[in-house]
C-alpha cells in the first residue's frame, strides 16, 4: 500500500520546558510521509528559539508564532495548514510512542470504515516518568457517554472526518476532544487498538490540574447536552465530588443553572446532599435512567 500523508499538529503556548521532546517524538517516528505543524500562540518563554533548531527539515517540519484565541482556534489553523489525508493531534507537552503513527496508519488502512483510530495511552510526569494507564477502553456509545474513553495524543482521524463534521468548537477550551468523539461517532466508527501509542504529561502547569473543575467539567456537562441530550451520572457525581463542601442548596442550583439535573427531582437531590451525600450513588442509578441521544 502506498503511504498516505500524515500531519501531525501540535498547539502550544508557553510550553518550551516540555515542547522539545514532544518533537523528537514526532520526527523520529519510522513513518516516512509525516509532517509536524506547530501552531504556537505567541509564546515568550523560548519556545520560538526552540521551534527554529527545527526548520532544517523543510516541509517536515513547520511552525507559526502568533497570537490566537486559545487552542481550539490553533487546532483549526493546523488543520487548514495540514496537507495529510490523516491527522494526528499531539499537545505540546505530550509524546509518542516509536512506532505510533505505522501502527495507526496500518490499522485505518486494514479498516477502511473506520473514521478514527485509537490506542492505548499512559500519564506520565514532568521528568518523562510513568505516572498510571489512561483511561481507555474499547469503543462504545454508551462507553463514551458516561466518560471521555479516549486518550486524545493516541487517537488518529481522516481528514474527511473534519470535512464532514467540521472544526473544533472554539467556544471550548477544556473539552474539545470530547465534543469531537461526540460529533464524529454520529456519523464514522471509531477503532481501538491495544497498544500504548502516546504518552499525556501530567505537571503543574497542566489544563488538567489547574482548569478541570472550574472550567472542564461544566464545558463536558455543556458538550454532553449539545450531542446526547444529558450529562451522564458518572459526570454528574465528578462534578458533585469536587463540591461536597458547599451547602446543599448551592450545589443543586449550580447544577441547574447547567441544565445538569432536569430530569431529576431538586429537593429529592437536595434532601439526600443535606441527610446523607454518600448514598448519592445508589439514588442516582436507581432515580435517573439516562443514556445517549442524538440531537
Amino acid at each position: 500500500m502506498d503511504n498516505p500523508l500524515v500531519s501531525i499538529i501540535t498547539p502550544s503556548f508557553q510550553q518550551a520546558s516540555f515542547i522539545q521532546e514532544t518533537i523528537q517524538s514526532v520526527l523520529s517516528q519510522d513513518y516516512p510521509a509525516l509532517e509536524h505543524i506547530v501552531v504556537d500562540g505567541g509564546s515568550t518563554d523560548g519556545t520560538v528559539a526552540i521551534l527554529q533548531k527545527y526548520e532544517f527539515y523543510g516541509n517536515k517540519f513547520r511552525w507559526v508564532s502568533e497570537k490566537d484565541r486559545g487552542q481550539s482556534h490553533a487546532l483549526n489553523k493546523g488543520l487548514a495548514m495540514a496537507r495529510g489525508e490523516i491527522i494526528g493531534w499531539l499537545n505540546s507537552d505530550d509524546t509518542y510512542e516509536p512506532h505510533a503513527v505505522s501502527r495507526a496508519v496500518q490499522a485505518l488502512q486494514s479498516n477502511p470504515n473506520w473514521g478514527v483510530v485509537y490506542g492505548d495511552g499512559n500519564y506520565i510526569d514532568a521528568h518523562s516518568a510513568f505516572l498510571r494507564s489512561y483511561p481507555v477502553r474499547p469503543f462504545g456509545l454508551e462507553r463514551l457517554y458516561r466518560a471521555c474513553i479516549i486518550c486524545q495524543p493516541a487517537a488518529f482521524i481522516r481528514r474527511e472526518v473534519f470535512e464532514k463534521v467540521g472544526p473544533f468548537d472554539e467556544s471550548l477550551q477544556f473539552c474539545m476532544d470530547y465534543d469531537m468523539w461526540m460529533r464524529i461517532c454520529k456519523h464514522y466508527e471509531f477503532g481501538y487498538m491495544d497498544v500504548v501509542l502516546a504518552n499525556s504529561r501530567i505537571h503543574a502547569g497542566s489544563k488538567s490540574i489547574t482548569k478541570y473543575v472550574d472550567i472542564g467539567l461544566p464545558e463536558v456537562f455543556r458538550a454532553s447536552i449539545k450531542n446526547f441530550g444529558s450529562v451522564s451520572n458518572m459526570w454528574l457525581l465528578e462534578w458533585i465530588s469536587f463540591h461536597l463542601h458547599l451547602e446543599p442548596a448551592l450545589i443543586v442550583q449550580s447544577l441547574k443553572q447547567m441544565n445538569a439535573i432536569d430530569d431529576i427531582s431538586e429537593s429529592s437531590l437536595y434532601q439526600l446532599l443535606a441527610d446523607d451525600p454518600v448514598a448519592i450513588i445508589d439514588w442516582l442509578e436507581e432515580h435517573r435512567k439516562t443514556a445517549p441521544k442524538w440531537t
